[in-house]
């Protein structure tokens, strides 16, 4: 998706995407790996390289401070302009989101820009939890630092039904709250949960 993005000239061309997680990995690795989802057109090759060129990948924990320390120096190595942002994406088990964000807070947040942190759900396992990771979060990091996200809401069949609706004249009137009750979307994945087993025990869909 991001490659997508910036293909399309979407993203500022000065970003860098830094990925970060406990393998130890090198970049080549993360590339060969992306390999089978990246759907490079004829023509694109250079572009390709060019986004692979922004890439960096540095392996760490999730609950050291130093390793975010080391993470908060290999981004400053990429900001050279008088102005930096940073985005971080937290695609992580919900059971470590504390840990990750007071270590952000503490080591990584941008002295000269905006920081702005982005949770994938689940948010927490019920209203309890819930509530305990926004008091935590609210403690950190203002309320419009704070992204709250569900990532199937891009998904293909999401957006297609958007587009069926404003974009036909015999559903577009009729589409709305007043004559629908719910929208139930029904997903089914060529795959198994894949070493996830643990996580679906106690979120999501099995919960």
């Amino acid at each position: 998706t991001i490659w997508y993005l910036y293909r399309d000239n979407l993203l500022p061309r000065s970003i860098k995407f830094v990925g970060y997680a406990r393998t130890k990995q090198s970049l080549v690795e993360v590339r060969e790996k992306c390999k089978k989802y990246m759907k490079v057109r004829p023509g694109e090759e250079d572009k390709f390289e060019e986004f692979w060129a922004a890439n960096d990948y540095l392996a760490g924990s999730y609950d050291k401070r130093i390793d975010y320390e080391m993470l908060n120096q290999l981004l400053s190595k990429f900001e050279k302009g008088p102005v930096a942002n940073r985005i971080f994406y937290l695609a992580v088990p919900p059971t470590v989101f504390q840990d990750v964000t007071v270590n952000i807070k503490n080591a990584c947040v941008s002295i000269k820009g905006f920081t702005r942190v982005i949770i994938e759900k689940p948010f927490g396992r019920d209203d309890v939890s819930s509530d305990q990771l926004s008091n935590h979060l609210a403690g950190l990091f203002k309320e419009e630092q704070i992204y709250r996200i569900d990532h199937y809401l891009g998904k293909e069949m999401v957006q297609n039904l958007m587009t069926i609706r404003f974009a036909n004249q015999i559903f577009n009137p009729s589409w709305n709250r007043e004559n629908i009750a719910s929208v139930l979307i029904s997903f089914k994945e060529p795959f198994g949960t894949e070493g996830r087993g643990g996580y679906f025990d106690d979120f999501g869909m099995i919960r």
